[in-house]
């Protein structure tokens, strides 16, 4: 891929890794408050952001096939990286299938949604009737039983906006001979 390509994408990784730092800002915050509202507001930028990151570094459909490899090499990022995390954010961007798949098969149809209480809140429910939640002792969201901490993901966001903002200061031309 080509360098100024390359600098393009660098740029809106950083940009995105800045969107999902004030999202844990605005979580911070609308817990500390008491404000569910913004809370949940500010979980769905955090995983709008996270899922753009992990499009931009993972890209399902690459009109460059090696640009995903390319930008995460280029920014230090591995496979390991708990950003590639397309599968976990798209329980909230297709939550309406997740909600009309649940109604069809859920024995109960006890549903839980935007919950941010400890988990012995809801021994008593399945896994599959808890939608969105947080759980406060490991500082994780929650989806149908899935877990997704984000202690982790705060580091690697942090780590990926530094190397973004590094390969930034860098020429975004290619030298011509």
């Amino acid at each position: 891929m080509e360098k100024t390509l390359l600098r393009h994408f660098q740029i809106e990784v950083e940009r995105q890794c800045q969107f999902a730092m004030i999202a844990l800002q605005d979580m911070e915050e609308a817990s500390a408050n008491s404000d569910g509202t913004l809370f949940w507001y500010s979980v769905q930028n955090l995983l709008v952001a996270v899922g753009r990151i992990s499009r931009l570094l993972w890209p399902p459909e690459p009109l460059f096939p090696k640009r995903g490899e390319e930008l995460r090499e280029s920014l230090g990022v591995g496979d390991d990286s708990p950003l590639k995390a397309l599968e976990f954010v798209e329980h909230f961007e297709h939550f309406d299938k997740r909600l009309e798949t649940w109604y069809a098969n859920s024995e109960h149809r006890r549903y839980f949604d935007s919950y941010t209480e400890p988990l012995d809140v809801l021994a008593e429910t399945a896994p599959e009737d808890r939608f969105r939640g947080f759980e406060t002792d490991k500082n994780a969201i929650l989806f149908h039983g899935e877990t997704y901490e984000l202690g982790p993901v705060t580091r690697a966001i942090e780590e990926l906006q530094r190397r973004a903002e590094e390969e930034m200061q860098k020429p975004r031309f290619d030298q011509q001979a």
